[in-house]
């Protein structure tokens, strides 16, 4: 298929991406990109819903049942405009020519930039952690439960209470799947393209729009949005390295998180007595909103949320303490009482975080110095480097250790925006979190000692997920910055102020994107999504490996057995090249006993009665072999050695074979009963 042939699966991922959210917040007053941001939000929200309330009746996942959540959050909607019928959200005051222009611009850029080397659209990430993703969406298409509460049971199969997994990102492919008849890899790609063109952008235009300074605030919305399609942390690099889809949509979503959060905050903090209470409420409303969407797409982005807006929450209670103390009286009781209250917070907070670290994460169950090794968690440079690197904009391709070469233009926006922020007090604390985010990224990326190990563990130490935090910071200072320019260069006309902004914006974005595609952030995105013709060593699968799962083990293994091999050379995508559900649909998991006999003690077969009897209770006749291990294997991860030693001591009869990929029947156990 080529890339034209996907375009009625992109226009259905828009749909799924915001037509539950726009059909929520239809009652709200809000400007456009404020509306399509929080649409975002609440429909992975109510995805996420959707998926939790119909798994829990026992019924399998279908696109329809998004419309439950949806009218339920439609009604709230309409009871926040009965609360506060005044209440509109930043509307738009920009050149809507101008800002639709901005935003195609860089929609186009961000999928340039992306699929520029990936020649069709049905390849998949041939990447370790998408083995389970695709495996996952495969699994909730066949009728497993779209719960975020069961879907971690798919590697961990004796999970017999809460096994959560956040599955807003395989609801999203899968209900794209079931509304266009798209494949399951067309799907992938549809959604990423459309979450980082109808939630990314518009989540951090407005984002930039809700925190800059209002004189500026227009055009630097305009300009935010090529802006979105030139940092190559985000979006570009987490599609390369892992690939790890849901923390993608986590982090597409955080701008728009951080925004409502703003903007409820602000509201609470200063209404009148009469309005104290629904303008509460209604905050309250934005802040679940936030945090549930936020939890839906992957919940490690959460404390990001916290870092971003922990300034901003240290700034505005100092503010009101000052003012509250100087008025005295009852507003001198009620700054104290925010101060008290406010610090309660914190402190619950902190113990929440200590006690989730030592009992959820096991933090004094080993040394620190045994933990956190991994290739995403190794120092790969010095602190100094890493906070060069987040200034001078030279970010991860993705693959491995290789950067892209720096983008000047975009650095020397942040680093102007920063001189404008220092200089409006109420914009100070956008440069302490941008400061955060940073410290945080060259602690991952440089040091392997114990206080950066501490600092930077909830995000397992992956210095790519923590440097995708960076622009949404980043992209306000800078689209500040451009916006500062062009008040200055139009200065006798005001009116061309957003022309002039959005033509800066424009040759910035334009050469961050040409810098990135050219110096290898494209490339990493192609090698990860190459497939071989034949013969997979490093890949996944082979295109020839996916013609055998579709036309042989299709038409041979039954439908209601599974299919047995090492996930280490494909085997773990049977169910979504054949529709056959595999006894290992990841590479890593907690497996229950009869898979662990398996994949220890297959070879054994002939003498142990406990092989057969794991056969017959995983309803298992037949083996997949193929003589690879894609990426090579990890020796200090999961190992299946039986499957492949047992074939190759050739205990089972082949079916068929394609002179690389095999099908072989297990006749030692008989009949299945």
């Amino acid at each position: 298929m080529m890339w034209l042939g996907a375009l009625p699966a992109l226009a259905v991922a828009a749909v799924v991406v915001l037509g539950p959210g726009l059909i929520a917040t239809s009652p709200l007053r809000a400007g456009v990109l404020a509306r399509v941001a929080l649409s975002g939000l609440v429909g992975v929200c109510a995805w996420g819903v959707a998926g939790a309330l119909f798994g829990s009746l026992g019924l399998p996942f279908q696109a329809w049942q998004v419309l439950v959540p949806t009218a339920a959050a439609w009604a709230v909607a309409w009871g926040v405009r009965r609360l506060l019928p005044s209440l509109r959200l930043t509307p738009s005051r920009a050149n809507g020519w101008l800002l639709a222009g901005a935003w195609i611009l860089g929609a186009v850029l961000v999928a340039i930039v992306a699929f520029a080397l990936v020649p069709d659209p049905d390849r998949i990430s041939q990447t370790y952690d998408n083995v389970f993703h695709l495996s996952a969406v495969s699994a909730i298409l066949d009728g497993f439960s779209g719960s975020p509460f069961t879907l971690r049971s798919l590697i961990e199969t004796e999970a017999m209470g809460i096994a959560y997994y956040p599955d807003g990102w395989h609801l999203l492919a899968a209900a794209t799947v079931q509304l266009s008849g798209a494949s399951v890899a067309v799907a992938f790609d549809a959604a990423w393209i459309a979450v980082s063109a109808l939630i990314w952008l518009p989540g951090v235009a407005w984002l930039t729009q809700t925190i800059v300074p209002a004189r500026l605030a227009a055009v630097a919305a305009i300009v935010a949005l090529p802006l979105g399609a030139a940092f190559g942390a985000f979006p570009y690099a987490l599609l390369a390295w892992g690939t790890i889809y849901p923390t993608f949509l986590a982090h597409a979503l955080l701008p728009a998180a951080v925004a409502v959060t703003i903007l409820a905050i602000r509201g609470m903090s200063a209404p009148t007595r009469a309005r104290r209470v629904p303008v509460v409420l209604a905050g309250a409303v934005g802040i679940a909103v936030a945090i549930g969407a936020l939890g839906v797409a992957h919940p490690r982005v959460l404390p990001t949320w916290v870092v971003i807006g922990t300034p901003f929450v240290i700034w505005l209670l100092a503010r009101v303490f000052r003012r509250g103390i100087r008025r005295g009286g009852a507003a001198r009781r009620r700054a104290i009482g925010w101060l008290v209250g406010a610090s309660s917070a914190v402190a619950l907070a902190g113990a929440a975080a200590f006690a989730y670290a030592v009992v959820g994460l096991g933090l004094l169950d080993e040394p620190l110095a045994d933990r956190l090794n991994g290739p995403q968690a190794a120092a790969v440079q010095t602190i100094p480097e890493g906070v060069l690197q987040a200034f001078a904009q030279i970010a991860m391709t993705g693959a491995g250790e290789e950067t892209a070469a720096p983008a000047v233009l975009v650095a020397l926006a942040v680093l102007v925006g920063i001189v404008v922020a220092l200089r409006v007090p109420r914009a100070r604390w956008i440069v302490a979190s941008f400061l955060l985010l940073v410290l945080l990224f060259a602690l991952a990326a440089g040091s392997d000692g114990a206080f950066a190990k501490v600092a930077t563990g909830v995000w397992y130490k992956d210095r790519f997920r923590l440097a995708a935090a960076i622009p949404v910071l980043a992209i306000p200072l800078a689209s500040l910055g451009i916006a500062w320019l062009a008040r200055v260069l139009a200065r006798a006309r005001p009116a061309r102020r957003a022309p002039v902004g959005m033509a800066l914006s424009v040759v910035v974005a334009v050469a961050s994107a040409a810098t990135l595609a050219l110096s290898g952030t494209s490339a990493a995105i192609g090698a990860v999504f190459f497939q071989p013709h034949e013969h997979a060593v490093d890949a996944v699968v082979s295109t020839r490996q996916v013609e055998f799962f579709d036309t042989v083990v299709r038409n041979v293994v039954p439908a209601d057995q599974r299919v047995l091999g090492d996930p280490w050379d494909g085997s773990a995508l049977t169910q979504l090249f054949a529709g056959r559900e595999p006894v290992f649909p990841h590479v890593n998991g907690q497996w229950d006993e009869h898979r662990f006999q398996l994949a220890w003690n297959l070879e054994w077969i002939a003498e142990d009665p406990a092989i057969c009897a794991a056969l017959d209770a995983l309803r298992v006749r037949y083996i997949l072999y193929d003589p690879h291990a894609f990426g090579g294997g990890d020796p200090a991860g999961n190992h299946f050695p039986a499957p492949h030693e047992a074939v190759e001591a050739g205990l089972f009869s082949e079916v068929a074979s394609d002179g690389g990929t095999a099908l072989l029947r297990i006749d030692q156990c008989g009949p299945l009963p």
